[in-house]
């Protein structure tokens, strides 16, 4: 491996921690019975290194396990090795066993770390590997988000968009509908009633929570509502413009929640679904592992199912409910020896057959088009749906993407703590930004 690999490749692994995105390399567009046959057209024997973070969490591990045994069923000659990385780590362990070129053929990556991938030369282009009518089938939102420079750079896998979950025990305690609130106004007058309320044994119930920790995750979570106000982090132009009154507006909402009692501060994602899960939290905002969370923390198992609805995100000031989406990538090692076998196993993947299987276990939907037919069967598949047509793309990849989202999630954590009113947050965060995406 060249010295400006090996460079480029340390430096990223000490500046980013993360996860990448997927990638192909298969021109046909057919299914995957003929994305197995391609990658069986030679007996060569063939390996595959597969790094993923799910491959070691109990509630994905079974479903990972099936698509795998099916794909080699059909394709002999192919062999998947999983390697389990936890998600914090992953980013960083790719990116050094990239600079020692022992990079893994397929990496499972995050967006909020992809810009960093995106930019590196440890991945490569998958237009051509994918095929065009692939490509094309992709949902614009997603096709975006796992784009740099014009080249889809890892395939969308496991995308969700950002949904309401409402905990319905909690608005019959509260004595309200069972209904979820259709504009932010309604939300928050909602979970003001829910916030007087205690638990049986006398702890706080929250009406709605924010993640508001120091985390790239919360900064990009963050864009849901700053969207939801009419605003950007950038102008038309491209140019970065983040101190305006939409980021003022979304940094007060912020600080309001707390200061009203509405929602915890400084919490992570996992607090706000361990809170839910164990009836101290009305309503938060996720993706559509919810189920299963919710199942595994509340000690309920299925039973947890008839306590929560799911909605669309309400309705900001732009009159419309509008979300992101979030999808696991995949992306290809440039320097894999089966680029082309890679892009099949991918294509299979993404592909009909094991997206059923993965949607049976975990509920995961599809960032095909012409998949999206597949999901109408509940009414959280309709939520989601709804959702996904809905759905802003998060600010173009960049080198200093993840940094970025760190920036905004300290500007929420400042406001929500108190130990920066949200105009001066907002001017710092312009001038952050304006050196993390120069």
């Amino acid at each position: 491996m060249h010295m400006k690999k090996a460079a480029s490749l340390t430096l990223s692994a000490v500046l980013v921690m993360g996860a990448l995105t997927a990638c192909g390399d298969n021109t046909d567009t057919g299914g995957e019975a003929s994305t197995a046959a391609n990658a069986g057209k030679s007996n060569e024997p063939i390996k595959l290194t597969f790094a993923s973070w799910s491959i070691s969490e109990a509630a994905t591990k079974g479903a990972l396990e099936e698509m795998v045994k099916n794909y080699e069923a059909k394709t002999p000659n192919v062999k998947i090795e999983f390697v389990g990385i936890p998600f914090s780590d992953i980013k960083q362990q790719t990116f050094v066993m990239a600079s020692t070129g022992n990079a893994p053929d397929i990496i499972q990556t995050f967006p909020a770390w992809f810009g960093s991938y995106a930019a590196s030369d440890i991945i490569t282009p998958l237009d051509d590997l994918m095929g065009k009518a692939y490509v094309d089938d992709l949902m614009p939102s997603f096709k975006e988000d796992f784009s740099y420079n014009g080249k889809l750079m890892g395939v969308p896998w496991a995308p969700t968009p950002y949904i309401l979950y409402y905990n319905k025990e909690i608005f019959k305690k509260a004595g309200l509908p069972d209904k979820a609130p259709a504009t932010m106004d309604e939300l928050l007058k909602d979970a003001k009633i829910i916030a007087n309320l205690k638990t049986d044994s006398g702890q706080k119930i929250y009406g709605f929570g924010e993640p508001t920790d120091k985390l790239a995750i919360n900064g990009e979570i963050a864009m849901r509502n700053l969207y939801s106000f009419g605003g950007s982090i950038l102008d038309k132009d491209g140019k970065v413009n983040a101190n305006t009154p939409e980021m003022v507006s979304t940094l007060n909402y912020y600080k309001n929640l707390v200061k009203d009692g509405i929602g915890p501060s400084g919490a992570k994602l996992k607090d706000l679904r361990n809170l839910f899960s164990i009836g101290q939290l009305g309503m938060y905002v996720d993706g559509n592992y919810g189920k299963a969370v919710f199942r595994n923390l509340s000690g309920k198992g299925e039973e947890f199912d008839k306590v929560w609805g799911a909605a669309p995100i309400p309705a900001g000031t732009t009159g419309k409910s509008v979300s992101i989406g979030e999808a696991h990538g995949l992306v290809i090692s440039a320097d894999s020896k089966h680029k082309q076998a890679a892009a099949d196993f991918i294509k299979y993947l993404t592909d009909k057959d094991a997206i059923s299987i993965y949607h049976k276990q975990n509920d995961v939907i599809s960032a095909r088009k012409s998949l999206s037919s597949m999901f109408t069967e509940s009414e959280f598949d309709k939520v989601l749906m709804q959702q996904m047509n809905n759905i802003q793309p998060l600010p173009k990849n960049h080198p200093g993407m993840e940094q970025a989202y760190i920036d905004i999630a300290d500007a929420l954590l400042k406001v929500s703590t108190d130990t920066a009113p949200p105009e001066k947050a907002a001017q710092e965060l312009d001038a952050k930004l304006k050196t993390s995406l120069k």
